[in-house]
């Protein structure tokens, strides 16, 4: 019989309990997926009491073929998320709500889990119609509630979108949709703004700007927790990008405000057009002109998690990062 000294036992207790930490996070056993693909039966797996164990299965496993059959499993949610059938459309959403709060809540359990980017990318494309609801849009989708409500530092929801950077191209799919639905909320506003601008201060345009905040927040947010030492984005581009929505709806070559040097075939430049050295004067200009919006364009940087880059929430994010790990 073989002794060991006590630092040596020592040694492989701690070696034991590593190994089985590795062992829970990824396996290399493919588990066996549901026989039946019927979106119902799909939907009952996952929203059953079983659904995070059964999505922590197919999220830890190598697959051979990179998740893709895993994935396939999803791929009916994005189709039926809009259906005019509204049994349809509430399992959907439901389902999708199961898998963003799977991600949201089993983020220890996603660190250090294989790559898997054909699962990651359905799980992205199941989630891209429910983005509105995530700032909380629920007009147009069923059976998705808000992660979190719009006051707070919306956690929860900032995990998921941090979780797609696992994949760059899950992430690119997920960052334009989200991109999309933000412009999509910043040219309503605009568009009421400019044909009813004493209305904006309390009324449901502002509520598409600050839907469009979030939106822009959680999309830095998500970024910084997947990689602390990425650059620190900031709301200011953003807000200068609802400034112009609003002004380029009205303003005219000759108006006092502005340069005419901002103008080109009488049209105001983009934002994206101005130069560098251009930008502090441009940006001023365009706030001197919607005077009138100022303050419902400042609300739009400083919501909640409009502006989540601040050095506080900066600090908490690298506290985040720690758990979000992807």
């Amino acid at each position: 019989m073989v002794r060991l000294n006590t630092r040596t036992a020592r040694w492989l207790v701690v070696v034991v309990a590593v190994v089985g930490l590795v062992a829970a996070c990824t396996t290399n056993r493919e588990p066996d997926l549901p026989p039946s693909t019927d979106p119902a039966a799909i939907a009952e797996r996952v929203t059953g009491p079983d659904g995070p164990a059964f999505l922590q299965d197919i999220v830890a496993a190598s697959w051979d073929d990179g998740g893709a059959r895993a994935g396939e499993l999803f791929a009916w949610i994005p189709q039926d998320a809009h259906s005019e059938d509204s049994a349809a459309a509430i399992r959907a959403g439901e389902t999708a709500h199961a898998i963003a709060s799977f991600i949201a809540d089993d983020k220890d359990a996603l660190a250090g889990t294989p790559g898997n980017p054909g699962l990651w990318r359905s799980c992205a494309r199941s989630l891209v119609p429910y983005i509105g609801a995530m700032a909380g849009d629920l007009q147009g989708v069923s059976g998705f509630e808000a992660l979190d409500t719009s006051n707070t530092e919306m956690r929860r929801t900032a995990a998921v979108f941090a979780a797609f950077h696992k994949d760059p191209e899950a992430s690119r799919i997920f960052t334009e949709a989200a991109n999309e639905r933000a412009h999509s909320f910043e040219v309503s506003f605009a568009e009421e703004a400019a044909a009813n601008p004493t209305l904006v201060g309390n009324t449901a345009p502002l509520e598409d700007l600050m839907r469009a905040a979030r939106l822009r927040g959680l999309l830095a947010a998500g970024a910084h927790i997947a990689d602390p030492e990425s650059p620190v984005a900031t709301p200011m581009q953003a807000q200068t990008e609802v400034m112009y929505q609003v002004a380029s709806r009205s303003v005219r070559p000759g108006d006092p405000y502005i340069s005419p040097d901002f103008f080109r075939q009488g049209r105001l430049l983009s934002p994206n057009q101005i130069n560098k050295g251009s930008w502090s004067a441009y940006d001023s200009q365009l706030t001197a002109y919607l005077a009138a919006f100022s303050t419902s364009v400042m609300r739009f940087a400083s919501t909640a998690i409009g502006s989540p880059l601040s050095p506080v929430n900066e600090h908490r994010m690298r506290e985040l990062h720690a758990t979000l790990s992807v």
